[in-house]
Parts: C-alpha cells; structure tokens; sequence
C-alpha cells in the first residue's frame, strides 16, 4: 500500500471543521438526520427484543451528565453514548452511506451529544462534530474498501464508525490536531466487529455502533486529559487499512474536505439491510397489480455484497426465524413485498407471527437472488435492483437504479417526520411531546443542547 499521511489529513479535518463553514443545506440536512436518528432510537425501545438487556448491560444505572435517549435517565457519557448507539441500529432503520456501506449516524450522533452534554457545549458544535464524524466514518469506509473489509469479516459501522465517532466527540470537545492524532490512535486499538452474528440472527450487530459511540467518548477524552496515543494509526505498518482490508484504497482521503458525507448519506423508509431496498421498491409495485397467489418465481438481481448478506446460502434466507434474519432476508422481504404491498416496520414486525404461514413460504420459496453484470457494474455508486416476477399471467420486470431515501430521491423533511412521528407514537410518545421533539431540531442551532435532552426526557416519561 502507498504510504500516505492519512491520519495527520483526517486529524487536521477535524480539527478544522466548524458550524460557521457548514452550508446551509448540509445545516438542513444534518437536522434531518438528527431527527431521524431521534425516532429510530425511541422505536426500539418499543419493538427490538434486545433493548431490556441493552439498558441492563450498558446501562450502569442512574446518574451522570448525559441522557440515554430511550430512557430519559442520566447516565456515564460513554455509557449513554453506548446505550444510545446500540438503540439507533436495533431496527436496522438508521441512515446508510453507500459508497462506504455502513452507518454513520448510529456511531456519530451518540457520541457528539453526550460529550455535548457533558461540555455543556452549543447545538452548533454538536451539528459541526456530527458532520465531522459522518466525513470521517465514510472516507474509511472507502479507504478500508467495504467489499474487502467485508471479505475478512469485519462491520464497517462497527469498526470505521469507531474513528468517526472519535471525530464527533473530539469536535465537540474542542480537540486540537495532535490530540486528534491521538484520539485515533487509541481508536485504531479499540475498532472492531464481527459478521459472525449472520450465523444465527444474533445481536452482536446492533450493539456494534454504540460499541464505536462509546469508544468514541473515550479515545476523546483520554487524548484532552494528555494521553499519548499511536501514530499513523490508519496507514502505518500495524495500522487500520493493514490490518483490516487486503485492497485498501488510499486516494480516497484525497476527497475528504472537497464534500459533505452527510449529504451522499440516505435515510431508509424500510427497516432493513440497505442493499434490499431498491429490489423492495420494485416488488411493492409489482405487488399492487398481481395477486400473490399468481407468482410463479421471483427473480431478484442485486450487488454482489447484497446477495452475500441477504441471499446466501438461500435455502437459510428462505427460512428466517427471527427479526434479524428477516432484516436479511432477500425472500422474506420479497414475500413481504408481494403479499402485503408494505415493507416498512409494522409490516416487518407483523410478519413475525406467521413464517410458518405456507404463503409467505411459498413466496420465499419462489424467490432466488442473484447478481450480474447489469446490476455489479453500477455498484458502489449505485445499490440497483433488477426483479422479474413470472405469474400466470406472464412477465413483471422492474429496474431500480436508485433506491427511496437516497440523495437522488430524499425524504425531506415531511418524509423524515412523518417516519419519525409513526416509530415515536408506535413507541408511545404522546403527540405533544412528538411536536416538541420536531421543534427543537427545526430549530437545533437556535436552541440548547438541553432544550433537546429535555425534551427527550419528557417524551420518554410520557410513555407507558
């Protein structure tokens, strides 16, 4: 690999990003994705079986600086950075970067609020930390090459989204380029996580971005107080792209300060894995001229990485036994698709009580995924979807180059409230307090920090 000066670059980005630089449409952007990390956050305390044993691992009970956003309780910074990190990602419904694929928000937005809290810092330095971070995240995402990365079994939300949540927190707290130099040093020994949950469905994935939220906190913290950490800790000889990738990519850091990864970062109307989307798009409106009992076979034609996340080895993703194997399960949400002409989180969540139905078996059972030429030779750039229905009544073919929730096709605000407002009242967050929440980041730079913990902390007492 070339050598490169990538960790002094990034250390200096950092250090040189500021709420006065952001444009006024990165400003709107970054409020979106607040609100949106704020609604998927409160949703899983409803409806991910993993948040009671979330609270109780992480948690470390009451008292603190910071706010777990599910809760309202007062916790250790790096431990509500954790709590809340692991919460933002349990519906896999946070926001996704593509080029990079991972998630930036779930491990960046944590950790900038609760060194905020703790600093007592502006809502200005909180909006300039979480772009930082989602730069910083993404750029090693295309540096460590996510297909590589993810041939050695590594989660890029997980281990890049440990260097950009160093980013948010050590934005807030006002770090200068050394000690971001050192902050990533620490982070370069902390970064981690494992694909092995796709074995068995298990939770390891949602616990990873507030593993990275909680490193962040602390790498932060210990470089303010002094600490010494190691150098070159993204492209030196034991560094991150060595250690964690066989095709790294240096020359993305040349693109880092030239764009805002913020706005190349989709949110999701679908709760689950990104690289199904395009393909749902297409079978909910083939879904809405066919009755499903016509279905023959279903072809869907996805990236590579998509078909080894989601379709393989496709006689386990055609019998999905629980939520996170539906998240990850190209026939599931094909059947889905197809028979209820829905994809979002009640339908998901719905489904849960019958994959024994013979139905949806049936539809799950007709569906292969592949890859070719045609769809691979868009990726990164794009996630497209091909899908082929065959029916009794003949062929249904629909090509989806970009998927909803992607910069090409937003949701804007009415969409990003509108999804925020059904996962805050699912989870029993009265209509009060749901307008509250949306004020306060309509207007984030001209509040307080504790305008919006507050505010968090009177809809999470509100509900039952």
């Amino acid at each position: 690999m070339p050598s490169t000066d990538a960790t002094a670059r990034v250390a200096a980005h950092c250090a040189e990003t500021s709420f006065a630089g952001l444009p006024a449409d990165v400003r709107e952007k970054l409020k979106r994705h607040l609100l949106d990390y704020l609604g998927v956050t409160l949703g899983a305390r409803e409806h991910a079986e993993s948040t009671s044993s979330i609270l109780a691992g992480l948690g470390g009970g009451e008292g603190g600086e910071a706010t777990a956003i599910g809760t309202g309780e007062r916790r250790a910074p790096d431990r509500a950075a954790a709590v809340n990190g692991a919460l933002a990602h349990s519906l896999d419904f946070d926001d996704t970067h593509r080029e990079s694929s991972l998630h930036p928000g779930a491990p960046v937005i944590p950790a900038a609020l609760a060194v905020a809290e703790r600093e007592g810092a502006t809502t200005e330095r909180v909006l300039a930390g979480v772009s930082a971070g989602f730069d910083v995240a993404c750029v090693l995402g295309r540096a460590v090459n996510p297909d590589a990365h993810y041939d050695r079994g590594f989660h890029g939300t997980a281990t890049c989204g440990t260097f950009g949540a160093i980013a948010a927190a050590g934005v807030v707290a006002g770090l200068s380029a050394d000690e971001f130099e050192s902050a990533f040093g620490v982070g370069g020994s902390q970064a981690a996580g494992s694909l092995q949950f796709l074995s068995n469905g298990a939770w390891n994935k949602r616990l990873h971005p507030g593993l990275a939220a909680r490193r962040g906190v602390t790498a932060a913290s210990l470089a303010a107080a002094g600490f010494r950490g190691a150098d070159e800790a993204i492209e030196g000889e034991y560094g991150f792209l060595n250690g964690y990738t066989g095709d790294p990519n240096p020359d993305a850091f040349d693109r880092l300060g030239d764009e805002y990864a913020v706005m190349e970062t989709a949110l999701k109307p679908y709760p689950c894995c990104r690289y199904m989307h395009a393909a749902i798009d297409a079978l909910t409106e083939i879904g809405e001229q066919i009755p499903p009992s016509a279905v023959n076979s279903v072809v869907v034609d996805l990236p590579e990485p998509g078909v080894r996340l989601t379709g393989d080895p496709i006689e386990r993703k055609r019998r999905p036994s629980n939520f996170v194997d539906c998240q990850f399960s190209m026939p599931f949400a094909s059947a889905l698709a197809l028979s209820t002409g829905e994809a979002g989180l009640e339908a998901f969540l719905d489904a849960q009580t019958r994959l024994d139905d013979p139905d949806l078996r049936g539809l799950m059972d007709a569906t292969d995924v592949v890859s070719t030429e045609t769809v691979q030779s868009l990726f990164p750039d794009q996630w497209a979807a091909r899908v082929v229905v065959e029916t009794d009544g003949g062929t249904h073919e629909r090509f989806v180059e970009t998927a909803l929730g992607e910069p090409e096709k937003p949701l804007g605000w009415d969409g990003v409230t509108e999804k925020f407002e059904s996962l805050a009242r699912s989870s029993g967050v009265g209509e009060d307090a749901r307008r509250e929440l949306v004020g306060v980041v309509r207007e984030f730079e001209d509040r307080s920090v504790a305008d919006l913990t507050d505010a968090v902390r009177r809809a999470a007492v509100a509900a039952p």
